[in-house]
């Protein structure tokens, strides 16, 4: 795979940028919402119920098959580098409103042609679409299944900003580790400009081991499962209730901590 991999799924829509957009370089390993002020509605977040959750993620749909065949992705390590190409655009530029919600065939099959898509003729969204495609792709290639493959919605900590967030998370070997598409390029709002992002040195596990910022989880969910973290949840694996080691959450105080801290923390 080339490092500099880009996904040639477009639609047959040229590949061009609207004049008033430019692209500028960034530094790797700052994902958009650290850079932002946009993280996920927390009160629009509570006001879904399960099905909805479950709705947008999608393996079985044609545009998620279609997009791993036209790209030759043929694992789970094409498929991340697919993901971190894809660029993150506020759901204010793109939608025009707070918070959407799109399911993955309206993100990689209707967002390239939106007029108010900066990276014209290609997919782009905000954090949970590309949650919620990147787990829709890797059930779909047979990397993973239901059990093993999960949306995380919750609360990630920057240091010097906070907020709600959407990431993916995988279970190898006994363990769950993250893994956040969003770290690819970026739209500045503010200065209508996309921000590129080195990520050919981004590996797969990257958060197996460093410290990804979460401090709080408060759902899971697939299209076969659904699971609030604290709560009873009969019908998801037994090793859902376990979380990645490397949350930032975790390793700033014991696990139990961490673990009790769940319990109360939902949005208000």
């Amino acid at each position: 795979m080339p490092q500099n991999f880009q996904p040639t799924y477009n639609n047959g829509r040229p590949q061009q940028l609207p004049p008033t957009v430019s692209r500028e370089d960034s530094s790797k390993g700052t994902s958009p919402d650290m850079r932002s002020r946009s993280f996920l509605d927390e009160q629009y977040i509570t006001q879904q119920n399960t099905s909805y959750y479950q709705s947008c993620v999608t393996p079985y749909a044609d545009a998620v098959t279609s997009y791993l065949e036209e790209n030759g992705l043929d694992d789970k390590y094409e498929i991340y580098q697919a993901a971190l190409s894809w660029t993150w655009v506020s759901d204010e530029t793109l939608n025009g409103v707070d918070e959407k919600w799109l399911t993955p065939t309206e993100f990689l099959d209707e967002t390239p042609a939106y007029s108010s898509n900066p990276d014209y003729g290609e997919p782009v969204s905000d954090c949970e679409e590309q949650a919620n495609t990147l787990a829709s792709l890797l059930i779909a290639s047979g990397e993973y299944n239901e059990s093993t493959v999960r949306v995380a919605i919750g609360k990630v900590d920057f240091g010097n900003t906070s907020g709600g967030h959407a990431w993916v998370e995988v279970y190898e070997n006994g363990e769950w580790f993250p893994l956040d598409p969003t770290e690819g390029p970026y739209y500045d709002d503010d200065n209508c400009s996309i921000v590129s992002a080195d990520v050919s040195d981004i590996d797969y596990d990257e958060y197996l081991e460093s410290t990804y910022p979460a401090v709080r989880v408060w759902y899971y969910y697939n299209n076969k499962y659904f699971m609030e973290v604290g709560k009873q949840n009969g019908d998801v694996p037994v090793f859902w209730a376990e979380q990645p080691e490397s949350y930032s959450g975790k390793q700033n105080g014991d696990a139990q901590m961490f673990r009790n801290e769940q319990l109360g923390g939902y949005p208000d």
